[in-house]
């Protein structure tokens, strides 16, 4: 699975980057500060959100109960460890650019909406699983992706490399990165990137494109949350971390002087998508019309520039083939 994600946010999560559990399936970062416990799957109801662009008049399709697990509600599951897109304030409440979108759509089809931190390597199963309607968590529009979710383009980023301060490791290139370590959360594209599995072939694998050059691989160290993987590379256990534009720029931003992003190594700008179960077509009908009237009236955009990512606004929400 994926997300994407420059950004100015002031304290609300600045210490959500240092912040997180440092078990993983790699070997764990050290020192690490100490985490604060975040629930696998916790409900809470989302922030409102800006109310100074008066919503459009138009009529939208309703939303056909039959597509929702709950009356009233949207019910949506998002991996809350993706600032500034999705995270957890010090309530324990979802916040970010995400939250907000989704919370501004909800409001205009007349449903509360309600979020449910979930784990984003299980994400799609909560889904057709029926834990939740909807799935906004920064997730790549991916061929293998759309098998399974209906997904409606809503913002899109690429993928960069996150490293510590003065770049000690050089980093200018991908072939730099051979015979590294590499942080990445586990079932993104990033992590794929460099595995060459999922929607990568695996001669398209920045591990395997290193072996053909005669390089030695990439180490490829996956964490559950992206917050673990910043931490392993704070702690100098990897060379860099992997993750989408602007998790990366926010690292930087509120990461106190520690880390930089590698200049001029942007990878695979690609579409996110909120997903939507493929058989439940009267609620794919009902977000994309929500989300096409807060792009016409400025509300969409006014969202991003907020959380500092308006660079990846779309203009259209159109199916992504």
């Amino acid at each position: 699975m994926t997300r994407s994600r420059f950004r100015v946010v002031g304290v609300l999560v600045a210490t959500a980057i240092l912040v997180g559990a440092c078990s993983s399936s790699a070997a764990s970062p050290t020192p690490a500060p100490t985490p604060t416990p975040t629930p696998t799957v916790a409900p809470s109801e989302a922030a409102s959100a800006p109310a100074s662009v008066a919503p459009t008049s138009a009529p939208l399709p309703t939303v056909p109960t039959t597509d929702l697990i709950a009356a009233g509600t949207l019910t949506v599951c998002s991996d809350t460890s993706y600032p500034p897109q999705e995270s957890l304030d010090a309530n324990q409440k979802p916040v970010g650019s995400d939250v907000e979108l989704i919370t501004e759509i909800g409001k205009r089809l007349g449903l509360t909406v309600v979020v449910k931190t979930t784990n984003f390597n299980a994400i799609i199963p909560a889904l057709t699983g029926g834990t939740c309607d909807i799935i906004v968590s920064a997730q790549t529009i991916t061929a293998d992706r759309q098998k399974q979710v209906a997904m409606i383009p809503y913002f899109q980023a690429g993928q960069e490399f996150v490293v510590l301060a003065g770049n000690p490791d050089n980093i200018k290139t991908v072939d730099d990165l051979c015979g590294k370590a590499v942080a990445a959360e586990d079932g993104t594209v990033e992590a794929m990137h460099i595995s060459g599995t999922g929607d990568y072939a695996a001669a398209d694998g920045l591990s395997q494109q290193c072996v053909a050059k005669g390089k030695k691989a990439i180490t490829l160290k996956t964490f559950t949350a992206d917050t673990q993987a910043l931490l392993a590379l704070q702690a100098g256990t990897v060379a860099a971390h992997f993750t989408d534009e602007p998790v990366a720029g926010f690292e930087v931003a509120n990461g106190q002087g520690k880390f930089a992003v590698v200049p001029n190594l942007n990878l695979e700008r690609a579409p996110e998508g909120i997903s939507v179960g493929l058989n439940h077509t009267g609620l794919q009908a009902s977000i994309r019309a929500a989300l096409d009237a807060m792009l016409a009236d400025g509300t969409y955009l006014q969202i991003l520039t907020k959380w500092g990512i308006q660079s990846g606004a779309v203009t259209s929400t159109a199916p992504v083939s």
